[in-house]
Parts: structure tokens; C-alpha cells; sequence
């Protein structure tokens, strides 16, 4: 049972800022609202917290959110405790976005060096903390009481025609579950938001098409926020799942080039996807205008009233970006529920909003993937002598697994590969002593520090064994 007094605190010191000045529309609680909030599901699907985890220079995690938390943090586990938030994305955003032939590897680099922080994390707040990769393990930790973590990428600027396919399983083996594929700048897959429309670069490329069809059979929500308008209408042509917007105004409250137009909002709703509502200031209210609690619910009801209340949610984009006044972090959730309430929202309506509308996706996207995928095998298992996480003092490093046949002898047919960031080895295999191994063939230190290694076994064409852990080369 989440606290109640707790949730209460962000509530009243929201109501003093109101009084201190501050115009923030409903602010203050209410018996019903407090109830609704507390019994429902509350997600928010962007966060880039990850960033602020991690060591400027090494980027290994140094900072742990289930503790004390430097005071700029907009989110840590107890300020999700206290605004009631259960399931967060945490997004592995990369800041590295040209096609440069050193660029690319090093944006593999920094993407895994986000995902391997909310790992880290999530290991040393086992009692507090877990990290979904399944809708049952989502529903797990919500019954366990656990705050629940999402791993998704913002911008997949290190996927190239040569590693694509095979980088996405392997994001897909360390739990990523939702993706979008560009940020503002274009890459090999698309073109984003601050890509003119009509432009030559503008739209999906082919590769993206082959990635998004593959997110499909993957059970990997596709994620359209930061697109240009082009890129969104060629994804959703082809798209097979439903979608979300994670972290995306609308223009009919505030236009800027981030937000939703009226016509984006409506290919959502055909495709039974959802528009979740960043909370960025700039996107929230316009120039001159000061962005509160009252002006985001505006466009939550935007969306509720041009395409239904099933296609709205929340997209904060904690930790990325400046906060309405009188929402300046996690804590302070139950106040948008307030003023939810307040404009007459009923609590059916309100906990699709706050996170049931999400759930369907997942279920969806997740029903789909089963429906496409293959059964694997269970013949053997591959144990790598690496631990995930693991420091590596040699830019060549030898990485070696053990083969464990199930039935108790070594197994003989089988083939195995060795995948390093997306790009595929045929190791060496001692089918006598079950010992599967590659030595890298290049220095790893030219492609960064962060890299993510996968063992394979197939028989007959089918994969009956894969283990997949980030390493981090000295």
C-alpha cells in the first residue's frame, strides 16, 4: 500500500507555492482526487535520469536514485514513492548524432552506458526496484510494490546497415522495450524533428522500415516522439503495432515543432496508439507564458477531446528538461490529478490517462510479438565467464562461455556466434571441453568504453540458446 501521508506532502507544498504567489490552477487536493491517484496505475513513459546516474568522464554509475539524491534530480526512487509513480522509462539518450566513422561506435558506447546505469541501479534496490523486460514481470513488481523500470533508447544513431538487426536483439536481450529511432537530427534509420519536411533526408529510409518491422516481431514498442512529420507518416504506414508518442505536446495548445499536430493525433488514434504529454516547459506553454499544472492538463485535454481519452498519457521527460513551476519533480504527480479532477474527469477516465492507456499498448505490442516469434530450444545453456557490468583491462580482450548441455554430455551439433555491438564472429568452439571463445580481432577501445556481447547457439535453424551482457573495456 503506497503511503498516503507521503503523496500529501508534495500536495501541500504545492498549495503554499500557490499562495506564495505562484498562479498554478489546482494545486491543492481533494479526498477524491488523493483516492484516485493512490488506487491507480500511474506510468510515465520518458525520463533521462540515467544521465545525471553516470560519471561525466567514465560514465560508469556513481550516483544511486534509491538514496540521497543530488538536489537538481527531478526523480529518484523516493520522489516516485511520494508522487505515487509506479512504472517509469528510463531512456538511454545519446548525445553523439553525426555519421562520423569514430561517432557512430562511440553513441553504441554512451547508449550502453545508460542501460548498464539502470541495471546497476535496479541491482542495488532489489527490494525496491526491478526492471520489466515482460508485462508479467511489470505486473510482478506492481504486485511486489516495487517501483517499476522500463529501459528504452532515444535515438538509435548506432544502428548502421552493417549491425542493425543484430544490435536490436541484443538491445532487446538487456530489456529494451520501447524505442525511437531518432531524436532532432536524422541518422541511417530517419529523420527528426528539426529535418525539414519536404527536404531530401526528410522520411523513414529503408533501413528504418526493416528496424520498425522488426521492433514488430521483437515486442518493441515503437516509439514516434522527435520524428519530422514525414518520418511519422511513413512509420505509421507500415507499422504493425500500436504506437506512442512518449514525450509530445500538440500544437492545438502550443505549436511548436516537438508537438503533435491535429492530423498526427488522428493517425494515432486509427493506429490505437497514445500521445503522452511531456511536461518541457517550452513545449507546454508559449513564449512569454509561464508553464504550470493548468496548462499542461490543457493539453491532456487536447487530446481527450479531438481523439478520446484512450490515446492520452504522461511523458514527462524528467531529468531532461525544465518543469512546469509548480510541478518541478516527481513528487508533485498527485497535483496534475487534482486538476484532472477539478475539470471533471472521471476516475475510469483518469486511470486510463495516468496509465491504463499505456498498458494496453504493451499488452498489444506484446501479443503481437508473441504471435511472430519462434519457440526456442532447450538444449544446452551458455554461461559467460564475464559478469554483466564487468571492468576489462585489455582493449583485445579473449571472451569465453561454457556450454552446458542439458542432457549432460557436451554438446557437438550446434552452431555458435560470438555478436560484438551488432556485428557478428564465428568463435572458436572445443566441443570437448564445452568451451566457446573469440578474441577480438581489433582493439574494442576504438569503439569506447561500453560494449554489448552476445552468445548464440542455433540447431536446425533455431535458437536454442543466448546470453547477452555489457562489458566495459579500460
Amino acid at each position: 500500500m503506497k503511503n498516503l501521508w507521503i503523496r500529501l506532502v508534495p500536495l501541500l507544498v504545492a498549495a503554499l507555492l500557490c499562495f506564495g504567489g505562484i498562479t498554478a490552477g489546482a494545486t491543492t487536493s481533494s479526498p477524491r482526487a488523493e483516492e484516485i491517484h493512490l488506487n491507480a496505475i500511474v506510468i510515465d513513459t520518458h525520463n533521462d535520469t540515467m544521465m545525471k546516474v553516470v560519471d561525466e568522464r567514465t560514465w560508469l554509475p556513481v550516483i544511486d536514485i534509491g538514496g540521497t539524491t543530488p538536489s537538481d534530480f527531478q526523480l529518484d526512487i523516493a520522489k516516485a514513492k511520494a508522487g505515487g509513480l509506479d512504472v517509469a522509462f528510463y531512456a538511454a539518450y545519446n548525445v553523439y548524432q553525426t555519421d562520423s566513422a569514430h561517432i557512430i561506435p562511440r553513441t553504441n558506447s554512451r547508449t550502453l552506458a545508460l542501460i548498464n546505469a539502470l541495471h546497476w541501479t535496479a541491482q542495488r534496490n532489489r527490494d525496491t526496484m526491478v526492471i520489466a523486460r515482460s508485462m508479467s514481470e511489470l505486473e510482478k513488481g506492481l504486485a511486489d510494490g516495487k517501483h517499476v523500470a522500463v529501459a528504452t533508447l532515444e535515438g538509435m544513431y548506432a544502428f548502421t546497415d552493417e549491425n542493425a538487426i543484430e544490435l536490436l536483439h541484443q538491445y532487446d536481450d538487456l530489456g529494451v522495450r520501447a524505442a525511437g529511432i531518432v531524436w532532432n537530427t536524422p541518422n541511417s534509420l530517419g529523420a527528426g524533428a528539426h529535418v525539414a519536411n519536404q527536404g531530401p533526408d526528410a522520411g523513414l529510409t529503408d533501413l528504418g522500415k526493416a528496424v520498425i518491422r522488426e521492433m514488430n516481431r521483437l515486442g518493441i514498442i515503437v516509439d514516434v516522439s522527435h520524428m519530422n512529420e514525414t518520418t511519422f507518416y511513413d512509420t505509421m504506414a507500415i507499422v504493425q503495432a500500436p504506437v506512442i508518442a512518449s514525450h509530445s505536446g500538440v500544437d492545438g495548445v502550443r505549436p511548436h515543432v516537438r508537438n503533435l499536430s491535429d492530423d498526427q493525433l488522428l493517425a494515432l488514434k486509427e493506429n490505437g496508439g497514445v500521445a503522452h504529454i511531456n511536461f518541457w516547459s517550452t513545449t507546454v506553454a508559449d513564449v512569454g507564458q509561464t508553464a504550470t499544472i493548468a496548462r499542461l492538463a490543457d493539453h491532456i485535454d487536447y487530446v481527450a477531446g479531438f481523439i478520446g481519452v484512450d490515446h492520452v498519457g504522461l511523458g514527462s521527460d524528467f531529468d531532461g528538461a525544465p518543469m512546469p513551476v509548480d510541478l518541478p519533480n516527481a513528487s508533485y504527480l498527485p497535483a496534475l490529478t487534482a486538476e484532472l479532477v477539478r475539470r471533471g474527469y472521471s476516475e475510469e477516465e483518469l486511470e486510463k490517462i495516468l496509465g491504463g492507456n499505456l498498458l494496453r499498448v504493451f499488452r498489444e505490442v506484446e501479443a503481437l510479438a508473441h504471435q511472430s516469434s519462434s519457440p526456442r530450444g532447450l538444449g544446452f545453456t551458455i554461461l559467460p565467464e564475464l559478469q554483466p557490468g564487468e571492468i576489462i583491462h585489455n582493449a583485445r580482450p579473449r571472451f569465453t562461455a561454457n556450454v552446458i548441455s542439458h542432457g549432460g554430455d557436451f554438446v557437438e551439433a550446434a552452431t555458435f556466434r560470438v555478436i560484438v555491438n551488432g556485428i557478428v564472429y564465428e568463435p572458436e568452439w572445443h566441443a570437448a571441453t564445452g568451451i566457446l571463445s573469440l578474441e577480438m580481432p581489433d582493439p574494442l577501445l576504438n569503439h569506447g568504453n561500453f560494449h554489448v556481447i552476445t552468445f548464440e547457439g542455433s540447431s536446425n535453424q533455431h535458437v536454442i540458446a543466448r546470453e547477452t551482457l555489457i562489458v566495459y573495456v579500460q
